[in-house]
């Protein structure tokens, strides 16, 4: 397929070069304009010319020549003999040539030509303004097929116009040539990629064709040329088969007295050690099992030591983590609140005054109850409405909130505290707030099988792709302590649902549907409680 994909692609570029140069501006121009051109502006286009036609001429192989016909002054330019005079029948004799192998292909002179004329007819009567003929060379595509085999039998045929004129590799016969040209009572079978397989008595036949250019390319392989190689390999292959039995059933034998049994013993040592039990292995061994036996003893007491250690080590520096999480929510919006009650007071707005120091002050009470770690889902969903409820105050008319009532199934399920607040602000600060146009934030729920989601999203206008891969990046490899101000609230409960409930849950980020950031608190769906905890105040 390489050599038949590689001739198509140079007979696909010859087509689009002749396309290309039969409209360039020097060619079409010349042979129109040729009556009113002064001497010395004849030969400085003409020079022109033949340098273009040499230089298509050396961009391929299968190019032999490209010539230039303009009957308006009976001279051709040739890429090869720079120009001169013709004949009229040369001329002639291309134009009715054209579709003789009943393709864009002709035959002339027993030369290959691919010919186009401006204006086109295919009146050959008719004198066009020009012809471009690029000459093929036929030798180049007889060295190429050479190249299909690399044994002294068979060959590799290239027809044109259903075998109306033929190239040959050097070490095809006639007779194979025949067989080419008449496939009657041949079995045939369609192979992928358009490839067709014929079986003769003697010869196997590999055929392609190619509408386009109306050829077909064929390759012929004698079957005994196929067959010898085979039938030594299947002599060997007999000869290793039975020697590799032999060696599989003595090495199997050893194997089993020697590895399997002692190995099945540890195999075994381990699965007790899973299941939790004693897992001791007894043995008076003196060889390398044995090592590996007293190794393995001495590692099951190594164990139970670590994990008596380990265990109370590791709640003690979650908990300590929690807590120094914790402590990173700040109230830092104060300043602005209390700002915004100023400047309602200067407008004896005394309704919104009221309605914005009720949120402010529940805003208040609950994050400064530092008592209890873990909250009702509930709870901590009312403090992030009501900072929302603040941030819409301060903000009208240019940020609105959207949030849904929370699930029933929900309501008295125990999570972290502030999980919720610190999504909600982050989407404020760093998303609606830099809007040009209305901001938009919408909080919502999911309840998946064994699972529920919290969703944040908002509109906001400045998150590019790339840094939407950046925040996701650092979600997942950026530590506890980063600097970055954007990304600290997210992360700050995305490590504390992982401490909570493990690595497949936690804080995921992705494109909203309303054009902004969607963040999603993942969490497992536990049992809940009945009763509702004391508030602190």
């Amino acid at each position: 397929m390489f050599h038949y994909n590689h001739l198509e692609f140079e007979m696909t570029r010859m087509s689009s070069l002749i396309t290309e140069y039969t409209n360039d501006y020097d060619l079409v121009g010349f042979s129109a304009e040729y009556p009113v051109l002064s001497g010395y502006e004849v030969s400085v286009r003409m020079n022109e010319i033949h340098r273009k036609l040499r230089q298509v001429q050396q961009s391929s192989p299968y190019i032999e020549d490209v010539i230039y016909y303009v009957p308006v002054i009976g001279k051709k330019i040739s890429a090869l003999s720079y120009i001169s005079s013709y004949q009229g029948e040369e001329l002639h004799g291309l134009l009715e040539s054209r579709g003789n192998l009943q393709s864009s292909i002709s035959l002339y002179d027993g030369s290959l030509y691919y010919t186009m004329s401006i204006p086109y007819s295919m009146n050959s009567l008719v004198e066009p303004n020009f012809l471009l003929a690029f000459k093929i060379n036929t030798k180049e595509m007889i060295r190429t097929l050479n190249g299909f085999t690399e044994t002294s039998v068979g060959g590799a045929s290239l027809l044109f116009g259903k075998g109306m004129f033929t190239l040959n590799s050097d070490g095809l016969s006639e007779t194979d040539t025949n067989i080419l040209l008449s496939d009657n009572g041949m079995e045939t079978k369609e192979l992928p990629d358009e490839v067709r397989r014929l079986e003769s008595e003697n010869n196997r036949i590999y055929t392609i064709n190619n509408e386009e250019f109306g050829i077909q390319l064929a390759e012929i392989i004698p079957k005994s040329t196929l067959q010898q190689p085979i039938e030594i390999y299947t002599r060997w292959l007999w000869i290793i088969t039975i020697f590799s039995l032999l060696v599989i059933v003595l090495f199997s034998y050893w194997i089993i007295r020697l590895i399997y049994r002692p190995l099945g013993k540890l195999t075994t040592a381990f699965k007790v050690v899973e299941f939790g039990r004693n897992g001791k292995i007894r043995h008076n061994r003196k060889d390398e099992f044995g090592f590996l036996y007293t190794r393995f003893n001495d590692m099951l007491e190594r164990l139970h030591l670590l994990i008596e250690e380990n265990y109370l080590q590791r709640i003690r520096s979650q908990d300590a983590e929690l807590k120094q999480l914790q402590s990173q929510i700040t109230p830092h919006f104060l300043y602005n609140s209390l700002f915004t009650i100023k400047q309602m007071a200067e407008l004896e707005d005394v309704d919104g005054i009221k309605e914005f120091s009720d949120y402010l002050g529940q805003y208040f009470q609950y994050i400064t109850r530092n008592a209890a770690q873990d909250v009702y889902l509930e709870e901590d969903v009312v403090h992030a409405v009501n900072y929302m409820s603040l941030q819409e105050i301060r903000f009208a008319p240019r940020i609105a909130i959207i949030y849904e009532e929370i699930p029933k199934t929900l309501q008295r399920f125990r999570v972290p505290r502030l999980i919720l607040q610190p999504i909600v602000e982050n989407g404020f600060e760093h998303g609606v707030k830099q809007n040009k146009s209305k901001g938009l934030l919408r909080l919502s729920f999911h309840l998946h099988e064994n699972s529920a989601s919290i969703i944040v999203e908002d509109n906001g206008e400045n998150l590019t792709d790339s840094r939407l891969s950046q925040l996701t990046r650092m979600i997942n490899e950026t530590s506890i302590l980063s600097t970055h101000t954007e990304i600290t609230g997210l992360l700050n409960v995305h490590k504390r649902m992982v401490i909570r409930y493990g690595a497949p849950y936690g804080v995921s980020i992705s494109r909203s549907e309303l054009g902004g950031m969607r963040v999603e608190i993942r969490m497992p769906i536990e049992e809940v409680e009945t009763d509702v905890p004391t508030a602190d105040c």
